[in-house]
């Protein structure tokens, strides 16, 4: 197994908390907007904060995992059975901390380039062949981005951190710009300090994304961007965005005038997103299809067992918005909790948009929510806000499905009880 690496002491510490698991004390790293301590066991953690101040109320999402803290002045306690990613609002410190409790791993000693533990790499823009590969281990600070155009087989991964901070006041920079690949890996690392979008998926095929923890403090800050993409699978993530923290979209784009077009107005489907704990910032939806839609079609995908911790700008929690010409249909939400939102719980429109560009407008057709369970707090009460519109009699939005929809634990059976506003929308069913 690898040795535990620590971080180099050069990189943003938190200095109001510290963290011990199973007695070892672990780096608590800093952005301007969460703390992150990253740290590898097996089997059981016993998980230990110190604080600078006492400490009031510790509250762990995902809600659903129920975990029982002891809170003792400057100090709190918890167990965990197995490896687990946690955000952790803590009374007592000024910023959230994010725990990534990562499972133990050896090198696999495939990889093409290898980054090292311990140390500050300020790489710029580094591009990706056809079966190339990028290991970031545990303890290692990548500054710059990563780009592949027409590559295959290409993987990044590793427990280390990828610090976008190295093109901090290029507008529009990606982090990890992949366009026209196919069969890529993106696994384990974690992502900070973007200056834009974190992972731009463009015209990609056969796409695995695993166990990626992501802080995205800046407006724009897109966590995963699919963009004209089939077959994408994400799973076991953890995405604090200040904006969308999975969207989905299909659009030509270049990256400034001086770059060549990235063509991915491509129809969308095979989308799988699955077992992933967002939270979003100011901007942006938690999960988003839209706005860019410059295609004819949208279809199958599926998002579940994914735990919304919070959103806390004018976005949703589940969002379709089809300002262009696609029509978007057979889309599953299914086994989803919503811990918090401050604005719109469901918003699904067929709209104008700034974003926009086809003057034909789409649809919205045959959409699935079905277990989903809506947390009632004095910040989110047990009413809502929700918009299902279309944009006019030709294009409407139709066949969306509540299925076992729950909201302060009581199971929604009309859209009076969602605060629900519709337009030009016909057969919302509750059951």
């Amino acid at each position: 197994m690898n040795a535990h690496h620590h971080y180099p002491k050069s990189y943003p510490r938190a200095k109001e908390v510290s963290v011990t698991v199973n007695g070892r004390l672990v780096d608590v790293l800093r952005t301007n907007v969460a703390y992150f301590a990253p740290v590898t066991y097996s089997g059981s953690a016993v998980v230990e904060i110190e604080a600078a101040a006492p400490i009031r109320s510790v509250a762990i999402s995902p809600l659903k995992l129920n975990i029982p803290v002891e809170v003792s002045g400057n100090t709190a306690r918890f167990t965990l059975e197995d490896n687990r990613y946690l955000h952790l609002k803590i009374e007592g410190i000024s910023l959230p901390l994010f725990f990534y409790g990562n499972e133990e791993q050896a090198y696999d000693g495939k990889a093409t380039l290898y980054f090292k533990g311990g140390q500050v790499y300020e790489i710029g823009e580094l591009v990706l062949q056809d079966n190339e590969s990028i290991y970031i281990e545990d303890g290692a600070i990548v500054k710059g981005s990563v780009r592949a155009s027409g590559a295959s087989n290409i993987k990044i991964y590793g427990n280390g951190v990828l610090d976008g901070s190295y093109f901090h006041g290029t507008r529009d920079y990606r982090t990890i710009l992949l366009y026209d690949c196919s069969n890529v890996e993106i696994r384990d690392i974690i992502m900070v300090e973007p200056p834009c979008w974190m992972i731009m998926l463009a015209n990609c095929r056969h796409v695995h994304i695993d166990r990626i923890k992501q802080i995205g403090e800046v407006v724009s800050s897109d966590g995963i961007d699919i963009v004209g993409c089939q077959h994408v699978l994400i799973e076991n993530c953890i995405l604090r965005n200040n904006d969308d923290c999975v969207v989905i979209k299909a659009f030509d784009w270049s990256e400034n005038p001086d770059s060549p077009m990235l063509y991915a107005a491509k129809d969308v489907h095979g989308i799988e997103v699955r077992s992933c704990v967002f939270v979003n910032g100011p901007s942006g939806n938690a999960v988003e299809i839209g706005h860019e839609l410059t295609i004819d079609e949208v279809r199958d995908v599926k998002f579940h067992d994914i735990d919304i911790v919070s959103v806390n700008g004018y976005g949703a929690a589940l969002s379709i918005h089809v300002g262009d010409r696609a029509t978007v249909r057979d889309i599953v939400f299914e086994n989803i909790r919503i811990e918090h939102y401050y604005d719109k719980l469901i918003d699904f429109r067929v709209m104008r948009s700034m974003y926009n560009t086809d003057n034909e407008r789409g649809r919205i057709q045959d959409i699935l929510l079905k277990d989903i369970e809506v947390v009632s707090s004095l910040y989110n009460p047990g009413y809502s806000i929700s918009v299902i519109g279309g944009y006019d009699a030709e294009h409407p939005v139709e066949r969306v499905t509540f299925d076992n929809f729950k909201l302060g634990g009581r199971k929604i059976m009309d859209g009076n009880e969602l605060d629900l506003f519709v337009k030009e929308a016909r057969d919302i069913k509750f059951k």
